[in-house]
């Protein structure tokens, strides 16, 4: 706590950006999904570089499967533990702790020559999507005034768009230069951290008022007691509250909520984007441009996509969003799927038509960017009650990662065994899954509070369980 204080005195106090410190403390927070973004889409940038022996080491294809997919290891295995560590050391710090875990991965691969070491590397990265992915939505949400939240929620999507496409964009560059530039944004990032506050939130949970007070004015320019007041009220109430990963199940109204997660996060794991950040530059033929500018294209395609649905996020449904999303990414994938069918399975000549993929997939990630990919980050904060928040959180946060691994980890089997086209089938099978459940399960949240929502989620289950026949006990003989 000394050392903390010691931190926060040296660095936080000498620095204040008025009424835009939200916005720093947001745009510095969200930044880790830069980071992620660079940490997931490396393998596309330096995997043609091992195959032709310029990366300094080779590895064979089942390495190279594993050198991908166990990123995904880490980003299991650390969520759980993180849901609890965020409550001690606040979270801050837990970011701060992630990002020195980043420095560490890209010293390990800039050095590593072998496979155990890029292995211990990549589980390391894992650990840090996790913890990003776990505590970034509440750094944001306990730092930014109410107005203005709705407008960052996509924020998240936008920087892990932009890690992708700076990796794209340095792809021409040597294994080590693209290693070591990658070291230096995080490095940067662990500085930027030191110049933030913690949550006022965090501070009045462990009962620093005045700690609390001063965050609240870096954040905001000004703290009145009423602003502190009501964050107080609000955390008496969680902790009067706090619930356990078994209340999650226990109660009817909280596992509708997290299963309603699920399936979102399930659908957007299983969408094409997730293996095309990775395998782009090996799944699209060179035609107009090469494979590796396609892969440019493309990431430019998923940030711009992002910026658009965070203009129109607030004015349209969610579920409108997420039925236009899944429908057109469904379309999409069943089309591209047929090309690659006809390629390798089939006697047909489709070299003429080398471009389609290319069109084809900047339409399906634009679909998929819009909605698959940012309505479930939006949802997962709006559905879930404050007392399981965190923990729920985490949760689907593990079983989203064991998704998205299982999604990259498939793609060499599926290419080996069916074919390429069969990883559009699959995707094109989780987006009807998500279409079907937006149509008839997803429930509405835009334009409502958190109360109104766990209202609305509460009188549903009423209405459910009161219109529901009732059971009739076995007579006794």
């Amino acid at each position: 706590t000394t050392n903390v204080t010691f931190i926060e005195d040296m660095f936080v106090s000498h620095i204040s950006f008025g009424k835009y410190g939200q916005w720093v403390a947001a745009i510095t927070g969200a930044a880790t999904l830069f980071v992620s973004g660079n940490l997931i889409s490396w393998p596309a940038a330096v995997l043609p570089k091992i195959r032709d022996g310029t990366a300094g080491y080779s590895l064979s294809p089942d390495e190279q499967t594993w050198m991908v997919s166990i990123l995904f290891v880490g980003a299991v295995s650390s969520p759980i533990p993180c849901s609890y560590i965020m409550d001690k050391i606040g979270r801050k710090n837990i970011l701060m702790l992630a990002t020195f875990m980043g420095v560490i991965t890209w010293i390990i691969l800039i050095f590593a020559t072998t496979i155990v070491p890029i292995y211990i590397a990549r589980i390391l990265s894992g650990c840090f999507c996790g913890i990003e992915y776990t505590v970034v939505s509440n750094f944001i949400a306990e730092s930014v005034d109410p107005e203005i939240r709705g407008r960052l929620g996509t924020l998240m999507t936008i920087m892990y768009s932009c890690g992708a496409f700076f990796v794209s964009l340095i792809s021409f560059c040597s294994y080590q230069v693209i290693t070591i530039i990658c070291l230096v944004n995080v490095v940067l990032l662990f500085v930027c951290f030191l110049f933030l506050p913690e949550t006022p939130y965090f501070y009045l949970m462990h009962g620093k008022r005045k700690e609390a007070e001063q965050s609240v004015k870096w954040l905001k320019g000004s703290c009145g007691p009423d602003e502190l007041n009501r964050i107080e009220d609000a955390i008496k109430e969680q902790l009067q509250n706090s619930g356990s990963y078994l209340d999650i199940f226990r109660n009817p109204v909280n596992l509708k909520s997290f299963l309603m997660v699920e399936v979102l996060k399930f659908v957007a794991a299983g969408s094409s984007d997730v293996f095309l950040m990775t395998y782009a530059p090996l799944i699209i033929p060179d035609a107009w441009i090469t494979a590796q500018q396609s892969y440019i294209v493309l990431c430019i395609v998923w940030v711009g996509s992002a910026l658009i649905a965070s203009v129109f996020m607030d004015r349209f449904n969610r579920r409108s969003v997420m039925t236009v999303s899944c429908a057109g990414a469904t379309v999409g994938l069943l089309i591209t799927a047929v090309w690659y069918y006809l390629r390798d399975s089939t006697t047909v000549d489709v070299r003429s038509t080398n471009w389609l993929p290319l069109i084809l997939t900047i339409i399906i990630g634009a679909f998929e960017t819009v909605g698959l990919f940012n309505i479930p980050n939006i949802y997962k904060g709006e559905v879930f009650a404050i007392n399981i928040k965190s923990k729920a959180c985490a949760l689907s946060c593990v079983t989203a990662c064991f998704f998205e691994g299982l999604n990259n980890y498939t793609f060499f089997p599926i290419n080996d065994n069916i074919g390429f086209y069969f990883n559009f089938v699959k995707s094109a099978i989780t987006a009807i899954v998500g279409l079907v459940f937006t149509l008839f399960v997803m429930v509405e949240t835009k334009g409502k509070t958190l109360e109104d929502i766990q209202d609305m989620l509460n009188s549903r289950y009423a209405r459910a369980a009161k219109e529901a026949p009732p059971v009739e006990a076995e007579s006794s003989r």
